[in-house]
């Protein structure tokens, strides 16, 4: 079975950029991948005055798999990997105010569970989800490297995930993100298997221009931050109504 291609309409327009965070606490960082409160503001302000358009990934789904109804330039999706606490007690807060789609990618066996650090548990996932999220996997327990698995623990890793996120949220998901970024064309082979039709990396670029749906391209915020802004920023404006561009900044006006 070969890998879900992007749609070449989609390839000749690239202009969609995927961002990525982990945890945000309120001060003190306890790895250096956290996003404090003020600096995690301070992004979502740069990217107001970049004229960015946050979209749900339902939404780019469709556009790199069809071509059809393209995305407004600018436009970004905002992912955070890991389900941690702080993601749901001060990230969610500030993207509902601004009415923002999200991405949160959660691993079903530590949902509600501490490990080094608190999770969301599935109240709060469902919270989120009725809030402007939409839920991904990131496989059963987060392994360190999903390449090193055999392919029958990679269905495993795969398929347990889906089952638990149907039982909990009501329905199973659709999209999967690689633990610590970690894949390759194997892997993405088994998500797809397994009944994933988007599959999201730690590979930087532009979301078309990924070598297929299951290896999506995103920007890390810790390492890239400033390269995504600027690439935001060089996009073209499209001529549409205002009325219309606020709008398609609302989850809830995502189709």
């Amino acid at each position: 079975m070969s890998l879900s291609p992007i749609h070449p309409q989609a390839r000749r327009a690239p202009h969609t950029l995927f961002l990525v965070w982990h945890d945000i606490v309120q001060s003190d960082k306890l790895v250096w991948f956290d996003t404090t409160v003020a600096e995690f503001v301070a992004q979502l302000t740069a990217l107001e005055k970049a004229k960015a358009r946050p979209v749900d990934l339902p939404r780019v789904e469709r556009w790199l798999t069809t071509g059809q109804k393209p995305l407004p330039e600018r436009s970004v999706v905002l992912c955070f990997d890991d389900n941690t606490q702080g993601i749901f007690d001060f990230a969610f807060p500030e993207l509902q105010k601004r009415g923002w789609p999200f991405v949160v990618s959660a691993h079903t066996a530590f949902v509600g569970v501490r490990t080094g650090k608190a999770h969301a548990d599935w109240a709060e996932l469902k919270a989120m989800a009725q809030g402007g999220a939409t839920i991904a996997s990131q496989t059963h327990s987060h392994p360190p490297d999903l390449r090193a698995f055999s392919d029958a623990k990679l269905a495993k890793e795969f398929t347990l995930s889906r089952a638990s996120m149907a039982k909990h949220l009501g329905s199973p998901l659709r999209y999967v993100t690689y633990p610590s970024g970690k894949w390759d064309s194997r892997v993405a082979q088994a998500a797809q298997t397994a009944g994933y039709t988007l599959g999201l990396t730690e590979d930087f670029g532009l979301a078309e221009k990924s070598p297929h749906c299951l290896g999506i391209n995103r920007y890390s915020t810790h390492r890239r931050w400033a390269e995504a802004l600027r690439a935001v920023g060089r996009m073209k404006l499209p001529q549409q109504d205002p009325l219309q561009l606020r709008k398609q900044n609302t989850y809830n006006q995502g189709e």
